[in-house]
């Protein structure tokens, strides 16, 4: 009997394996972290890296970045630029159509309405005037600003007829802009760009792309689950027909915000692929991941220019000028501007460390000041708190004044919320941008920006930053470094990197250095 039982286990088992053999699972799925879930899946006004990661994965626009930063031919089979480089033609592929999925499909039913699947030049004009429209505050609009007239109907003085863009006929689409703009191919790329189809954007009277219903896409994937609130699924479009075709099954986005723990799961395989900017975590990827690293972080000492005590210039220099970069760090900056971006920054000509220089200009600050002691608090997080000492000691050491340094450590959170606040006098900062050009990180110090976590204030640096923008050379670059460095306003300590990381089974997987996209449809495993 006994004998007999483990022969037909043995035949179980047998069968079995054949029918696994005979019937292999070819799926493939996919997988990454994201710091926040999506507000929704409006791409015009994408923000966060969930929203803009399910967009440029679910949408096909006019234009798509490859993977070594080439700009593709994407819903555009080709276009033309005009000689002054003013007018833009763009010729669509006629075959291209939004998948509209079974929770979109009853929506419409439910509403007694039909939609035409097909994309046209018309759902180009509807989606980027919409995000040039002051109501939709698209946060990217600036991408978008070169058009013709786009300030004026951002700003309300102009109605949006006027904006200079019009289907010439149903494949044929026409942009003319006010002035010529060497990055508005790249723009095209973007997510604030994607087509929008005006008929099924007004049935869903207000709630386009909050749910899988309110939203059709033309891209390579649909999104098709965000139900758990924890992650979001886009899978492969069935009846996708462009030229960016996948045998991914589906990627799945999910919440985490512990870098490390991300790092844990790119290493064993549990995540496809994902970003990170902490050492430790960085340090638990391993060595078979697959990983690209990007030197676009500046970690930098700077001050609160809203308090009274660190708007003083003479303050500001006299306590850069007692630090020894050497003795905060092996591998100190040589610049403000790291070398990822262009043009890079070069070797500049800020403020030196100078024991005699920082006692005099301490003590000019402090009769300025009218004060006879000061305490200075030194924020960071646990990552910089080397440092931060380090910076106390040659405070202590170089200063002839009397000066009490102090450090408060921070979780991140914490640490960001006091930042944002401007809960601080002196902080370590990591300074980056989501671009590899060295005017938009430079922007970060002006008046105006939403990067200034400072609240720096200066009508010459401001200047100076906007002649960058126009005219970008190294020169401008160099001035707008040293004008910083000089005054006191930032002393940059050392470089950290990006690093994009993919699990050791995956390849195809790509990023966008310019805005950290992530783009899902190479991807094999």
């Amino acid at each position: 009997m006994f004998k007999k039982i483990i022969g037909i286990l043995t035949a179980l088992i047998i069968l079995t394996l054949s029918l696994a053999a005979c019937s292999s699972d070819d799926s493939i799925y996919l997988s990454c972290a994201i710091d926040e879930m999506p507000g929704h899946f409006d791409p015009q006004i994408a923000e966060s890296s969930g929203e803009r990661i399910t967009a440029v994965n679910t949408f096909d626009g006019l234009l798509k970045l490859g993977e070594n930063g080439e700009i593709l031919n994407c819903a555009a089979e080709k276009y033309e630029i005009s000689s002054d480089g003013l007018v833009y033609t763009f010729y669509l592929k006629e075959n291209m159509k939004y998948y509209i999925s079974d929770s979109a499909a009853s929506y419409i039913e439910s509403k007694d309405a039909e939609i035409e699947a097909k994309v046209t030049a018309e759902d180009f004009v509807f989606g980027i005037t919409r995000a040039v429209l002051p109501e939709t505050q698209a946060p990217d609009y600036e991408l978008l600003s070169s058009i013709k007239n786009a300030e004026k109907v951002h700003s309300g003085e102009l109605s949006s007829d006027e904006l200079g863009i019009r289907a010439v006929n149903e494949y044929t689409l026409e942009i003319t802009l006010e002035k010529k703009d060497s990055d508005f191919l790249y723009a095209l790329t973007q997510p604030v760009s994607f087509p929008c189809d005006k008929e099924f954007f007004e049935l869903t009277a207000g709630r386009y792309g909050l749910a899988e219903k309110y939203i059709i896409s033309n891209g390579t994937f649909y999104l098709s689950d965000i139900s758990d609130g924890k992650s979001v699924r886009f899978s492969k479009n069935p009846e996708y027909s462009g030229d960016f075709t996948t045998e991914v099954t589906s990627v799945r986005l999910y919440l985490n915000t512990d870098e490390t723990d991300i790092a844990k799961s790119v290493a064993d395989g549990t995540y496809s692929a994902g970003f990170f900017t902490d050492s430790t975590a960085i340090s638990k990827l391993g060595k078979k991941t697959n990983k690209t690293e990007l030197q676009n972080i500046t970690v930098a000492l700077t001050f609160n220019m809203e308090s009274d005590t660190f708007k003083n210039a003479k303050l500001r220099t006299g306590l850069i000028s007692a630090i020894d970069p050497s003795a905060v760090t092996q591998e100190p900056a040589s610049s403000l501007v790291a070398g990822y971006y262009t043009p890079a920054g070069g070797k500049t000509e800020g403020i030196t460390f100078d024991t005699e220089t920082a006692r005099t200009n301490m003590i000019s600050a402090f009769d300025e000041l009218g004060i006879e002691t000061l305490t200075v608090n030194v924020l960071c997080t646990s990552e910089y708190e080397d440092e931060a000492k380090a910076v106390i000691n040659c405070w202590q050491a170089n200063i002839g004044v009397e000066l009490n340094g102090t450090i408060t450590v921070c979780e991140e959170a914490e640490f960001a919320s006091a930042v944002k606040s401007g809960d601080f006098d002196t902080v370590i900062y990591p300074f980056t941008v989501d671009s590899d050009r060295a005017q938009d990180f430079l922007s970060l110090f002006t008046t105006d920006n939403s990067g200034n976590i400072i609240g720096y204030s200066s009508d010459e640096y401001d200047r100076a930053a906007e002649k960058l923008c126009y005219n970008v050379t190294s020169e401008n670059v160099a001035y707008c470094e040293n004008y910083l460095l000089k005054n006191g306003v930032v002393l940059p300590i050392t470089y950290e990197n990006t690093v994009f990381a993919t699990a050791k089974d995956v390849s195809g997987v790509y990023f966008s250095v310019d805005s950290n996209n992530i783009y899902f449809y190479k991807g094999q495993k």
